[in-house]
């Protein structure tokens, strides 16, 4: 395992040394959702409660490998909400809890371009993973007690299209539309005796200037 980490930090290493990054910022709106599974209660049904409009800003790299793909990396703020929808099978009035948790994204992924369609604009494939560090969290309300902790780690798959710009000889407009879905479950415990998965997915407009 030792040798596997190392020869990947090596290859990322010469990939950094021997290719010149373009830096850039990037904003855009987002819509953050959560994907929620529970079966150990019979008279409780939880599920999610829909989807939320957030707003996503950082920075990212590309690495240019060759003229047609980029390695891209970055640091990506992403606030998201963890939404839960409880309903008492008995017929009972449902509640609803909503919970802020933010993250700080790095993506690592390959980005594909295409020649230029027209003069002076690419298209572009990406696809990878983010991997996510809590920042912070609470719950909307004081008086919720559904989740009692979040996971600090967090991992998604990401991929999206979009279109690149050259505005002059060191400028660069981009903007696509992007999917991330969570393959960890963020919560450590709940009040739902551990028995709660949620899964956090994001879809993004990005916008974004390098140079």
């Amino acid at each position: 395992m030792k040798k596997i980490v190392l020869a990947s930090f090596l290859i990322l290493v010469s990939f950094f040394i021997h290719a010149q990054p373009q830096l850039g910022l990037v904003v855009g709106p987002s819509i953050s959702m959560n994907r929620v599974k529970y079966k150990a209660d019979p008279a409780v049904d939880l599920t999610n409660d829909g989807s939320k409009l957030k707003f996503k800003f950082g920075l990212e790299a590309d690495f240019m490998l060759s003229e047609t793909y980029a390695f891209s990396t970055g640091l990506i703020f992403a606030p998201k909400r963890a939404g839960y929808t409880i309903q008492p099978t008995d017929g009972s009035a449902e509640s609803t809890e909503d919970y802020k948790v933010h993250y700080l994204q790095i993506p690592l992924t390959l980005k594909l371009f295409t020649t230029e369609i027209q003069p002076d604009i690419k298209a572009f494939f990406q696809l990878g993973f983010k991997g996510e560090v809590k920042l912070f969290d609470e719950p909307f309300e004081e008086d919720y007690g559904l989740i009692e902790e979040f996971h600090v780690l967090d991992c998604s798959f990401t991929g999206g299209v979009g279109v690149e710009y050259g505005a002059g000889v060191n400028t660069v407009f981009y903007g696509g539309i992007f999917y991330d879905r969570g393959l960890v479950d963020i919560v450590k415990s709940s009040s739902a005796d551990n028995t709660l998965t949620t899964k956090m997915d994001m879809l993004d407009l990005k916008i974004g200037l390098k140079f």
